[in-house]
């Protein structure tokens, strides 16, 4: 397996578990601005990994300094286990470099 497609891989596993983690965030019964603020944006970066991977005509180019500065944003905001994933992600990204 090369690089890019490790990288591809997990990128993809970690936006979807930062996506599913974030979806269940909205679960609770106290909702304060901040935290449905830091939801949105952590709903937004996943989906931006999610396209960056899948590629429908290349919206997002797949960059490894996007997914280390995405993998710090997730595990600050709201996914501990996705966040790594796509940080791992991106320091095979570097490697390849």
């Amino acid at each position: 397996m090369r690089e890019e497609d490790l990288m591809r891989l997990l990128a993809g596993i970690g936006g979807a578990i930062t996506l599913i983690e974030t979806l269940l965030g909205f679960n609770e019964r106290n909702y304060d601005y901040s935290r449905v603020a830091i939801l949105i944006v952590s709903i937004v970066l996943a989906v931006i990994v999610l396209f960056s991977v899948i590629r429908p005509g290349n919206p997002v180019p797949m960059n490894w300094l996007l997914y280390v500065g995405i993998g710090i944003i997730a595990i600050i905001f709201s996914s501990l286990a996705g966040g790594i994933l796509i940080l791992i992600a991106g320091f095979i990204g570097y490697t390849e470099r």
